[in-house]
């Protein structure tokens, strides 16, 4: 297994390479973050696909978020 950490001010991100019992591999993504805590699997086989997502998603024009103000 392989960990990599990352400190981002009041977040930390771990990437981990793990395997399932049965042999699949797959990466854990974990948030850490004002007490929370949330996770991603995503398995080997939708590795690529997610890595160009992410590639896509990072170099695209940020969409704008809309607040309401109640």
């Amino acid at each position: 297994m392989s960990t990599e950490t990352l400190n981002c001010g009041k977040r930390t991100y771990i990437l981990e390479s793990r395997i399932t019992k049965n042999g699949h591999k797959y990466m854990m993504l974990t948030e850490k973050s004002f007490g929370r805590m949330s996770k991603v699997m995503v398995f080997h086989d939708h590795m690529n696909d997610f890595l160009a997502a992410m590639e896509r998603v990072s170099q695209a024009e940020p969409l704008m978020v809309e607040t309401s103000v109640n």
